[in-house]
């Protein structure tokens, strides 16, 4: 569907879903903040960071209830944000994301990756049904 078509109220609702996401994270401990905004088969995918690949609501729980102490501070900064494909019961958007991480021992991490939402609706809300993280400059 051209992105002229798409229902200006599912852009919007699907661009907050990936905002909700970056600043539920940035909160550091609302671990079911982070995990309601995934379906219940939700995949976090990390493997490109060398975090791992987790599915289901339980695992992506899971993988915050660890990650959540060992950060002290987070900041996640989307742009070239994008429908790439959309129906009106799912959809794929892409965005760029420059995130940052201290972690409670000192260690900075900083991140210049696509963040890719697969995305699907849920009742009346949108929920994610999968993110996957593209490096667009290694870090290192």
């Amino acid at each position: 569907m051209p992105v002229a078509a798409i229902p200006l109220e599912d852009r919007l609702a699907i661009e907050d879903l990936a905002v909700a996401y970056c600043t539920a994270v940035d909160r550091i401990g609302d671990v079911d903040g982070v995990a309601t905004l995934f379906t219940e088969g939700g995949v976090y995918d990390l493997a490109e960071l060398g975090l791992g690949h987790f599915e289901g609501r339980a695992a992506i729980r899971g993988f915050f209830a660890g990650a959540f102490p060992t950060m002290a501070h987070n900041a996640h900064f989307l742009s070239n944000f994008a429908l790439v494909d959309y129906a009106a019961d799912g959809a794929t958007a892409q965005a760029y994301v420059h995130g940052y991480s201290r972690g409670t021992d000192g260690s900075d991490l900083e991140v210049k990756a696509r963040y890719t939402f697969d995305v699907v609706r849920e009742t009346e809300s949108w929920k994610i049904a999968r993110v996957g993280v593209k490096m667009l400059i290694p870090t290192g």
